[in-house]
């Protein structure tokens, strides 16, 4: 017996207590996890979850073959939630064009772009197109301020100046005097020319043998030089009889002014 034992330890390694409690403790862990892993019990899991378990270390990967897989779903329902018209209500209307403004076909008529919808929503209407009354041609040397803004292209301020002007010229004696106002030009002229007539010649006018230096010099058509030699040739030589006379006086001179001056 005691040569048996001898051999025995010699194939053996030996050990103290405490190895031998920490390897069985050892050997019972891998036992408990080898039979844990054979006898657990079958997981219940749909085929989605299996697959998604197998990639277990993506989160983000499931969720997002979760939501590819949800997509074609909401596409398929969304015709379903249109509105349809209630029972009893038609819609189209009578000429075959849907309420909205969508035929049968599919193509839009008459329908309100967003443009065209005020704030409330309704459509916007179009600005009043007036009829234009025939405008009567009007005598310069009678019209007032206010029969003036009738023509086209003239106003308030336009409208004045002409009367002013007129007023200090005595009248009108010819159309072409109106490019003497302040703001006047061809185009404007152009445009109130069929509108404007002169059948009333009768102008006021200056006696240069009589009139003050101040009214004389109110006149558009003289200056102020002008009317102290006219004052200075009457006080020193007596009246002033005839144009020729006067034009030497005066020298230079606006043609339309022998209209306006008396003897």
């Amino acid at each position: 017996m005691v040569k048996y034992k001898k051999k025995i330890n010699k194939r053996f390694i030996i050990l103290n207590k405490g190895e031998s409690i920490g390897m069985l403790v050892l050997l019972s862990l891998i036992v408990i996890l080898l039979a844990f892993s054979i006898f657990r019990p079958a997981m219940k899991l749909s085929e989605n979850d299996r697959r998604a378990f197998h990639n277990l270390d993506s989160l983000l990967a499931v969720q997002e073959a979760r939501k590819q897989a949800s997509e074609p779903l909401a596409q398929q329902e969304a015709p379903h939630t249109a509105t349809k018209p209630q029972r009893g209500e038609s819609s189209l209307n009578k000429n075959g064009t849907q309420k909205d403004g969508v035929q049968k076909d599919g193509s839009q008529k008459n329908r309100p772009k967003m443009n065209d919808l005020n704030k409330e929503g309704f459509k916007k209407e179009g600005p009043m197109k007036a009829k234009a009354s025939p405008i009567k041609p009007l005598d310069l040397n009678t019209a007032d301020s206010t029969a003036l803004l009738a023509l086209p292209q003239i106003g308030s301020t336009m409208s004045s100046r002409i009367h002013r002007y007129r007023d200090r010229l005595g009248g009108f004696v010819a159309l072409e005097q109106l490019f003497e106002v302040k703001g006047m030009d061809t185009a404007r002229f152009e445009t109130i020319r069929p509108y404007i007539l002169l059948e009333n010649h009768e102008i006021r006018k200056l006696n240069v043998n009589s009139d003050e230096f101040k009214v004389l010099l109110r006149h558009p058509y003289l200056e102020y030089e002008q009317v102290k030699a006219i004052v200075n040739y009457r006080e020193r030589r007596g009246h002033i009889k005839q144009w020729s006379q006067l034009q030497g006086i005066l020298g230079d001179c606006n043609p339309y002014l022998e209209q306006y001056l008396a003897y």
